[in-house]
């Protein structure tokens, strides 16, 4: 039950979508599809009756006839087959399509992204969730309900037949013929049921192994991805064994999990595969003594023995999907998890950060750590257009982490900050370049001014990329063919098209030497002269380009003060905690 709960958890939200009435539509049509094909399998079983009868009693044109009816109801199946899968696919397409767009949306908005991994233990590969947990979700709740719906409707078609085919056996008994009411029924009921107990006990391990299979299976995917990332730190530090050892750790882990799966599904199939077979005779061997008696024909026979074998397959269902059903849980509990997670990131910032077109403003700025150590407290600035302040200390004091709580990314923070929002910029250390076109690159997180590539290839000229000018339209993983120094200089680009009323300098300029640094620093300056600039950073050279320094020191102290000024002009003082980078 807490299975099918957790299902409809997942479930609930496409069927009660805008989606939910042509996903019903689809549904329909293919359960309809699905009862057709019971249908045929109910004629295929009189069929059975009339084919061998006109056999035993080497009727020609019986036979003749049964031919060509064999040949109509394979037709009936082959379009019956066809338009299920057409319209399982069809709802399969649409209701991915949906689900994964609604958890892209979720995990994108408010940072969760950002935030899952700053508020707890992260999930592990949330790319393979969204891409492959969700598809496998939607096809395996889809053929097993379908399978299910099936083997309840051949369950009741085919007992009627059964019932009374039980009225043929008599059983000796003090010298008499009993007959039991329903014998062969009961008989395929009790089988069933004890099979299915026995199949479930072998393979109650299978569920918690497929879960292990997935993670691991996803752990060696996401190592290989890290070095094609970082080949070229890799190859610089001569990783290649460590690298090729944790390869192996991994991939190991997946081969001894996946082998003990494969012992647990070799029994399981091979107990299943005994069990499903044997059901086709036991009818036939319980009625043996009266068929060679003479008291019913072979056709009557066949019949029954195929009636009996699609009860117990309907009542044996879950015996024959065991493997897959296990499969099934372990995705839903792989995609509950991720669920729980998304919904128990805190995605509000106890900074209230608020909108205004000019000026940028801190009030009464806390931030601490998730223990609720505090590490600022009371922090007020003040800027005004065309200001620029330098945020200076050793690394690890905790300067990027300031700028998270100022943006509103930090969740152990309080206070109030108060810019344009819509016209802030965050140049990072390592700036991000998205894949697709160079020009989609500088212009991102905006679409391209393709109007504007006269200014573009001017500023990329401006700060040393004109060699690129010519690649602008040349898709490439461009973050990775790139020098860090490259990347940097991408990110002035991206700065200068795209004109800020506020602009975040987050070591933006680190790997640069100081002749480029000055060269960018200088065309910020000219180019954005009423905006503000914020700079993190611990090189003294940067001092030169701000107005004000905040200097983080070491045991819990902070100092502001004009830049290129000495302590005589120190404006205020304050208590600062280091705060991890």
């Amino acid at each position: 039950m807490h299975t099918l709960r957790n299902f409809w958890r997942l479930a609930r939200p496409f069927w009660l979508s805008e989606q939910k009435y042509p996903a019903l539509l689809l549904l329909v049509a293919t359960v309809l599809m699905t009862l057709c094909l019971v249908g045929i399998n109910i004629l295929t079983n009189f069929w059975n009756l009339h084919f061998y009868n006109a056999l035993q009693d080497k009727d020609y044109q019986g036979f003749i006839l049964g031919g060509l009816q064999f040949i109509l109801l394979q037709i009936g199946t082959a379009t019956f087959t066809v338009a299920a899968f057409h319209f399982q696919q069809k709802l399969t397409l649409r209701w991915r399509r949906w689900a994964t767009r609604n958890m892209l949306d979720q995990w994108l908005d408010s940072q969760r992204y950002q935030k899952m991994k700053l508020t707890g233990a992260d999930v592990d590969n949330p790319d393979q969730r969204i891409a492959e947990d969700i598809d496998l979700f939607i096809v395996k709740s889809l053929k097993l309900s379908l399978g299910l719906l099936t083997s309840v409707v051949s369950l009741f078609s085919f007992l009627h037949i059964l019932w009374q085919a039980s009225g043929l056996v008599s059983i000796p008994f003090a010298g008499q013929s009993v007959v039991i009411p329903g014998l062969l029924v009961w008989i395929a009921l009790v089988y069933a049921l004890l099979g299915t107990g026995f199949a479930f006990w072998l393979g109650r391990a299978l569920p918690r192994l497929n879960f292990m299979q997935q993670r691991r299976e996803a752990d060696f995917r996401f190592s290989l991805m890290r070095l094609r990332e970082n080949a070229d730190s890799v190859a610089q530090y001569r990783g290649e064994t460590v690298e090729n050892l944790r390869f192996n750790q991994r991939l190991e882990a997946a081969l001894e999990n996946f082998w003990a799966l494969v012992k647990k599904q070799k029994l399981v199939m091979g107990y299943s595969t005994f069990y499903l077979r044997s059901a086709t005779v036991i009818p036939m061997f319980i009625m043996a003594p009266q068929f060679f008696a003479g008291a019913f024909s072979l056709g009557r026979l066949t019949q029954i023995s195929a009636a009996f074998g699609e009860v117990h397959a309907a009542i044996a269902y879950l015996v024959e999907v065991f493997p897959e059903l296990s499969e099934w849980k372990s995705v839903i509990d792989r995609l509950v998890g991720f669920q729980e997670r998304l919904d128990s990131v805190e995605v509000e910032s106890k900074v209230i950060v608020g909108q205004q077109s000019k000026g940028f403003h801190i009030k009464d700025l806390d931030i601490w750590l998730p223990n609720g150590r505090r590490l600022l407290t009371g922090f007020n600035l003040s800027l005004q257009p065309g200001d620029s302040l330098l945020i200076n200390a050793p690394s690890g004091y905790g300067k990027s982490t300031l700028i998270r709580a100022i943006t509103g990314l930090w969740p152990h923070a309080s206070g109030s900050t108060a810019f344009d929002r819509e016209r802030t910029l965050t140049l990072s250390q390592k700036p991000y370049l998205p894949l697709g076109s160079l020009r989609e690159a500088l212009w991102y997180p905006h679409p391209p001014h393709h109007e504007k590539d006269t200014a573009l290839r001017l500023a990329m000229q401006q700060v040393g990329l004109q060699h690129l000018s010519e690649h602008l339209d040349q898709e490439l993983d461009w973050a990775q063919t790139l020098s860090i120094g490259e990347l940097q200089r991408c990110a002035f680009v991206r700065a200068l098209m795209t004109r800020p009323e506020l602009l975040f300098l987050d070591e933006s300029s680190s790997a640069l030497d100081s002749v480029n640094e000055a060269r960018c620093y200088q065309l910020l300056k000219q180019t954005l002269p009423e905006s503000i600039l914020i700079s993190v950073g611990h090189n003294a050279s940067l001092e030169h380009f701000h107005w004000q320094v905040l200097e983080l020191q070491s045991e819990s102290q902070w100092e502001y003060r004009k830049a290129n000024v000495g302590d005589a002009a120190c404006q205020s003082r304050g208590d600062y905690s280091a705060i991890e980078d």
